[in-house]
């Protein structure tokens, strides 16, 4: 597969060296560290070039808001910011707002062998979510020996060194969201996504299977548009 540095994917769309550094260490683009430069991959830039340009996305705390007030819950913020989640709730549909809540969490890919999968998911604070919570919420879509999870950034170098995980973006079997601690959206006991956090996490996916099954969960999960 064709790599290429970050200079040389800036101008092809149309942003700063500075804006492409900023999205891959926030998870907006998918790239790999070789000693102290970036390198990105074709599929990666193909994904960023799918999305619209819809601005910066929110800070994580302001995202998982949003996404808590859609699925029904009651997150602790401000009269005024619950009010313009749910003004943004009501005037856009799913699709319009996936890249504005990117800042959910750090998409990061690994190997680990397949034994260790059902023991990571039932690790405590491991929030199963997009085609590992497909089945709990009906979405079209099974993916065996796969793990998709949140986690939180506390617990995020403890996990990479006890099941002794492999970064990959090649073989990779386990995508981990990796949310800033005080963003942390989940009850303690909680081990799957809401059926709105899945359907947003389909629909970021990279392959369009998932995406169209994102498609279909969210006209049942989203109340906007």
């Amino acid at each position: 597969m064709e790599v290429f540095s970050v200079s040389q994917i800036a101008p092809e769309l149309g942003v700063s060296d500075r804006r492409v550094r900023q999205m891959l260490g926030r998870g907006e683009m998918e790239g790999q560290h070789v000693g102290r430069s970036w390198i990105i991959d074709s599929k990666a830039i193909d994904a960023v070039r799918r999305r619209p340009e819809v601005g910066r996305p929110w800070n994580p705390v302001a995202a998982w808001a949003l996404l808590r007030i859609a699925a029904g819950e009651h997150p602790n913020v401000s009269v005024a910011q619950a009010s313009r989640a749910k003004r943004r709730i009501a005037d856009s549909g799913i699709n319009d707002l996936v890249m504005k809540l990117v800042s959910r969490g750090k998409k990061r890919k690994f190997y680990g062998h397949k034994s260790i999968l059902q023991r990571l998911a039932a690790e405590q604070m491991v929030v199963r979510s997009g085609v590992s919570a497909a089945r709990e919420h009906s979405a079209d879509i099974i993916a065996l020996d796969y793990l998709e999870a949140y986690v939180p950034a506390g617990q995020f170098k403890k996990l990479i060194k006890k099941y002794a995980l492999e970064k990959s973006s090649e073989r990779a079997n386990i995508l981990l969201r990796v949310v800033d601690d005080e963003a942390w959206p989940f009850p303690k006991n909680a081990k799957v996504a809401s059926q709105v956090v899945v359907a947003v996490d389909l629909l970021d996916a990279d392959d369009e299977r998932s995406r169209r099954a994102g498609a279909g969960l969210a006209r049942l999960a989203w109340p906007g548009k």
